[in-house]
């Protein structure tokens, strides 16, 4: 019943064909950029820029940027096929961050985020935590390409680092600053509170096993409750707020108020239903199959207490 945060990895590319197209990829972008940073250093050390320099240069840079989006999408293709598409999206991500295309960077962390890898070595690939990817994303922060989906992806990357060693407090306080200052730069998303809430609840969990660490807990428990109280109060009708705080009530022990908060859930997966915003039957229906499973279990325990 416990919420799992998927774990993203590094590997090292067998199939030749593939790393070579990586390559080709990332050595035709260099030249490009080579290319255009010559001629227009060219251009500029001799007679003043015109206007009509300017639109030539802009019709120069859209092309460019055309070509590198086909290249983006032939790669995207290649790495669909593989069965390591997530390590190989962390890989590209990496790549794209070293170059300091943050945008396109985000994009594929975010589709290895997608995916789960084990934190260990499997077939002879070697797989790496979220640590490897603090380095690239606070590369791309001091960059000045801020936006909320990169401040986002940086705090969710220190959030699970900081989970993988026990709760590790430096990463764990840069987790919660970015949250925080997401919240404040957009107080609309409830993403941020919800995770901000996660951190809060699961670090406080005391001597819970984190990747083989053990965790001597922080004492935030009820920061994390007021946190998704907040969201419910603007959003009552926000499901996956309320299975995160069934499922904290849950493991601090109160079975009660835990079967309470699952029987709100499924009376608001079935007004959904009746207003037409879940369309398949809730038979078919994952949240209410959970919320019908929980109730279930949480029913039978409450008898036997």
């Amino acid at each position: 019943m416990g919420i799992k945060n998927s774990r993203f990895s590094l590997v090292f590319l067998r199939k030749w064909g593939l790393a070579f197209c990586l390559v080709l990829f990332f050595s035709g972008c260099e030249y490009l950029k080579s290319l255009t940073e010559s001629r227009y250093r060219k251009r500029i050390g001799g007679e003043p820029t015109s206007e009509k320099d300017i639109v030539n240069w802009k019709e120069k840079l859209a092309l460019e940027e055309a070509e590198i989006e086909e290249m983006d999408k032939r790669i995207r293709k290649l790495v669909q096929k593989s069965n390591q598409s997530a390590a190989l999206s962390w890989k590209i991500a990496r790549a794209y961050m070293r170059a300091g295309s943050a945008d396109v960077g985000v994009r594929y962390y975010e589709e290895a985020l997608s995916e789960s890898i084990p934190n260990a070595k499997e077939g002879g690939f070697e797989i790496h935590s979220y640590e490897s990817a603090l380095p690239y994303f606070e590369k791309a922060i001091q960059s000045g390409k801020l936006d909320k989906q990169l401040l986002y992806e940086t705090a969710v990357a220190y959030a699970n680092a900081s989970k993988d060693m026990g709760w590790e407090p430096t990463r764990r306080n840069r987790a919660i600053a970015l949250f925080k200052q997401l919240a404040k730069l957009d107080k609309e998303d409830s993403r941020f509170p919800f995770q901000l809430a996660l951190v809060y609840f699961d670090s406080s969990l005391k001597d819970e096993a984190w990747n083989g660490k053990l965790s001597n807990g922080f004492d935030e428990v009820e920061t994390a409750f007021s946190l998704l109280d907040q969201i419910l109060r603007k959003e009552p009708y926000n499901v996956p707020t309320r299975f995160a705080k069934a499922n904290f009530l849950y493991q601090i022990g109160k079975s009660s108020l835990a079967y309470e908060e699952y029987t709100r859930i499924k009376s608001i997966l079935e007004q959904m239903k009746e207003n037409g915003t879940i369309r398949e039957p809730l038979e078919e229906n994952s949240s209410y199959k959970n919320v019908l499973n929980n109730l279930n279990v949480l029913g039978a325990q409450n008898k036997s207490n």
